[in-house]
């Protein structure tokens, strides 16, 4: 086994997760495992004991198992009813050992189709790299653990090797159905099981690299038609099909079969392809499959009766992409859209009375059956991704005396799925463009109509004062006193000596009360609050 935990002495400071060679390089030439480099760079990032990274990726892991075991222990329905069962159908017909398929590798795939099926029925997963193909990591993983061949701790830490591996697609290429296809989701968690397992064999980094070039060539063009918009058709069974292909592509990447195309160029050509496919095929329920007879059909059918009742993403962190933990069924659709409107919630700082939200992209086109409106009021209810009351957020919504209300618009050329959400409460007002970039990461793009950026991943200080020379280097100066690093501070004012918003994205855990203290020290300052995500 390569996957021991290494001395803490390492550099991995320049570390970026934006091309693979470097990745495999570095982790040669300090003879160490990409999961190790991972590891340390987490730790050097965040100022986080190491014992503390591997136990909340253990929590991850944790939630992965339970929705296998869920989904294998009982027929589990979807939503919609569209889809549901296949899961525990496929382990029954495995355990009767008559399969053209070796029964052991066809329960791999009965993994991912469990861990898809509870996704869609809006029970817990990890989203990796994307809910929508959430099922392969966790099947191959799960699947590898009980085979006895690996402890739970390898099995763990062979995770920071996936994310890794995902970190580099992400900032290459994408992880998003609605900006690169399906190839973005399911391409993407398959190199990254293929990597993941390789590496838990006791392969080289040099293997790892091969395995992921493997199985991202065998997803380069898979177009993102799910049927109606829903994660259901075809991604359940692309789950469970494409964790078998991340283990074949481990085991030829092991047995020496090498990727004549380096991998790097496979993620260029993955996000070339993703971007020279037609918005139909891009995660809009449109073409492809959801644009047959059949697939037109069951849209009707679904939404008739439901209506009745930028640039690329900086990905950084390894549970940027082995996370969030969320409530189904779509990472974009749902957990993204849960932290947008948990931005606007604090943001707004009271209760919210009302709220007005218009979509455009694929958000406008397949709001309903992803849940997406549901996910926005929750989220400007105050809920967050893991809360189990997402389903139920237009019952809250009524015993909060919340009015709301939906609309499709266009909002500019801005990733697909974007919204913009506008919010009062009995004093206040707020307006938050966002957008959901995949795997449950989101960007605000605008703030009461300021071209402000940020995500919510770090602490986040946003400062409404007045401008006025030297505003920007006192503030700096008050946070960097209090022992804070900056990471990203952005500043803009309606005119000079006009008000003004200034954010500043902290690397360190923030208190309270350090709010009151900046406010007291810089009088200028209007209102200050502490914005993150969960």
């Amino acid at each position: 086994m390569h996957l021991a935990l290494g001395p803490s002495s390492l550099r991995s400071d320049n570390m970026s997760f934006t091309n693979l060679r470097e990745v495999i390089e570095m982790a040669e030439q300090q003879n160490i495992t990409i999961a190790e480099l991972m590891i340390q760079t987490e730790i050097q990032q965040k100022s986080i004991p190491r014992e503390v990274l591997i136990e909340k990726m253990a929590e991850q892991f944790t939630v992965m198992e339970e929705a296998v075991h869920n989904g294998k222990r009982s027929a589990v329905m979807s939503r919609t009813g569209l889809t549901g069962g296949d899961g525990y159908r496929l382990h029954q017909y495995a355990e009767n050992g008559k399969s053209f398929v070796n029964p052991v590798t066809l329960d791999a795939a009965a993994n991912a189709l469990a861990v898809s099926e509870v996704n869609a029925a809006m029970g817990r997963i990890v989203a990796t790299p994307t809910a929508g193909s959430a099922g392969i990591l966790p099947a191959v993983l799960v699947h590898a653990l009980d085979s006895g061949k690996f402890s739970r701790k390898l099995i763990v830490l062979s995770m920071f090797t996936a994310s890794a591996l995902g970190l580099v697609i992400a900032n290459k290429a994408s992880i998003s159905g609605a900006a690169g296809g399906c190839q973005a989701e399911i391409g993407s968690a398959t190199a990254m099981a293929a990597g993941a397992l390789v590496e838990l064999a006791g392969g080289t980094p040099n293997q790892v690299g091969n395995a992921v070039g493997i199985a991202l060539k065998n997803s380069l063009g898979l177009v993102c038609d799910p049927v109606a918009g829903l994660v259901e058709i075809p991604c359940i069974l692309r789950n469970g099909l494409h964790a078998i292909t991340a283990q074949a592509a481990a085991d030829m990447a092991l047995a020496g079969v090498v990727s004549i195309i380096p991998p790097d160029e496979v993620i260029h050509v993955m996000h070339e392809v993703g971007q020279q496919m037609p918005e139909s095929l891009r995660e809009t329920g449109i073409g492809g499959l959801a644009g047959t007879p059949t697939g037109q059909k069951l849209k009707t059918q679904i939404f008739s009766e439901k209506t009745s009742g930028g640039g690329p993403a900086k990905y950084q962190s390894a549970y940027e992409i082995i996370g969030p933990v969320m409530v189904g069924p779509s990472s974009s659709h749902t957990a993204g859209a849960v932290r947008i409107g948990n931005i606007a919630f604090q943001l707004l700082n009271e209760k919210p009375l009302f709220a007005k939200f218009s979509l455009m992209g694929s958000f406008a086109e397949t709001y309903q059956g992803h849940g997406t409106d549901l996910a926005l009021l929750a989220g400007v209810l105050g809920l967050t991704t893991l809360d189990q009351g997402i389903p139920n957020a237009k019952h809250i919504a009524e015993e909060n005396g919340l009015q709301y209300g939906f609309t499709k618009r266009v909002l500019g050329s801005y990733h697909p799925n974007t919204v913009l959400v506008e919010l009062s409460g009995a004093t206040r007002t707020v307006k938050v463009l966002a957008s959901s970039l995949g795997g449950g990461k989101v960007e605000v793009q605008e703030l009461d109509d300021y071209p402000l950026k940020f995500s919510g991943d770090r602490p986040t200080l946003v400062i409404r004062h007045t401008d006025r020379k030297g505003v920007i280097a006192e503030l700096s100066g008050s946070i960097y006193q209090k022992g804070l690093n900056i990471a990203r501070m952005a500043n803009e004012r309606s005119k000079v000596n006009g008000s003004a918003i200034t954010i500043c994205e902290i690397d360190n855990q923030v208190e309270e009360k350090l709010l009151t203290i900046l406010q007291r020290e810089i009088p200028i300052i209007d209102e200050i609050l502490l914005i993150q995500t969960k």
